[in-house]
């Protein structure tokens, strides 16, 4: 994993961002199927992506003498092309509400969260394009995170032990931590957010003194049974450690860079990562507007069997003839 001008790459963690968001597209189609015991905790992924947020941007930007201002440049450029053109097509599925969607274009482009609430309601914070509640998240707490990068250790083992009792509390409120999409969690995905990024951040600062790794296949495994694993009535207390204690030896355990054909399946995977998760909820509308435009009904199993392969060849293809260089265009500016 390269950010903005790093020499080091985490390749295996690269790969593992991958496995993640493919965990999301799974889960997303489960819910949307009514087959819910697909990939039951693949919303977790979205902590895994939080808390290696914190461990990568501490690497890059930790201790760089840059400005605010060209870190948000390059945090931008990395984030926003997609952004935008996810905004512009999601502008064109929607069906309900379409009087809005001018307004709700603006927002997301300028990634603005609508916190209002319709009549009826429909409460997403980007209408546009749901999964970019977690982008405007990440967005922000990197923004408030930069200014205090070089904060010392007792200040932030301080955070954290003020906010895990905090998070300890929301998880066993709310059942977990599936929150975040809506104006009604506003608050507490910001301390979702927080809470995995601090704990992300504190990987990088104790790696020096943890010197084994994991390989990155084993990594994956344990990932997939995580967010595999079935919901029980105890989910509140997996979700708390999964997010505070497994994620982080996770990241911790993937320092390696693998080689051969195991390094290029983390390099493609973690290419594909980022449009993959972005794109995977237009794409599902836009195949399944596709499927009721040929007369099918339902959900049939065939259908998803279809989409998903067809959601990741797309992801692959705005990958390479948009998103990457429109990105090296913004970097010649």
């Amino acid at each position: 994993m390269q950010h903005d001008g790093t020499a080091r790459r985490f390749e295996a963690l690269d790969g593992l961002r991958g496995v993640a968001a493919f965990a999301v597209l799974l889960y997303h189609v489960g819910s949307w199927t009514g087959r819910h015991g697909l990939v039951p905790h693949g919303y977790l992924a979205v902590d895994f992506f939080f808390c290696l947020s914190g461990f990568v941007l501490a690497h890059a930007y930790g201790r760089k003498a840059i400005h605010w201002l060209s870190f948000m440049k390059a945090r931008l450029i990395r984030l926003w092309p997609l952004i935008a053109l996810t905004m512009l097509l999601g502008a064109t599925v929607i069906i309900e509400h379409r009087e809005r969607a001018p307004g709700w274009l603006g927002m997301g482009l300028l990634m603005i969260p609508r916190l209002s609430v319709s009549e009826d309601g429909f409460a997403p914070l980007f209408p546009l394009n749901p999964p970019a509640w977690s982008l405007f998240f990440e967005l922000a707490v990197g923004a408030a995170w930069f200014p205090i990068r070089r904060l010392g250790v007792l200040g932030h083992v301080l955070m954290l032990v003020l906010l895990t009792p905090v998070m300890l509390y929301v998880c066993h409120g709310m059942g977990g931590v599936l929150t975040g999409w809506d104006r009604g969690t506003f608050v507490i995905s910001f301390l979702r957010t927080i809470f995995a990024f601090l704990l992300g951040w504190g990987v990088y600062r104790i790696q020096g003194f943890v010197k084994w790794t994991v390989p990155a296949w084993l990594l994956a495994v344990v990932s997939a049974v995580v967010f595999c694993a079935p919901w029980t009535p105890m989910n509140w207390l997996y979700d708390f450690v999964c997010v505070s204690v497994v994620f982080p030896m996770i990241v911790l355990a993937g320092r390696r860079d693998p080689d051969g054909l195991g390094g290029v399946a983390c390099r493609v995977s973690g290419a594909i990562s980022y449009p993959l998760y972005v794109l995977h909820w237009l794409g599902w509308e836009l195949l399944l507007r596709a499927f009721r435009a040929l007369g099918g009904t339902g959900y049939p199993i065939g259908f998803a069997l279809v989409a998903v392969p067809l959601i990741l060849a797309g992801a692959w293809a705005v990958l390479k003839l948009y998103d990457e260089p429109v990105r090296r265009r913004l970097w010649a500016l």
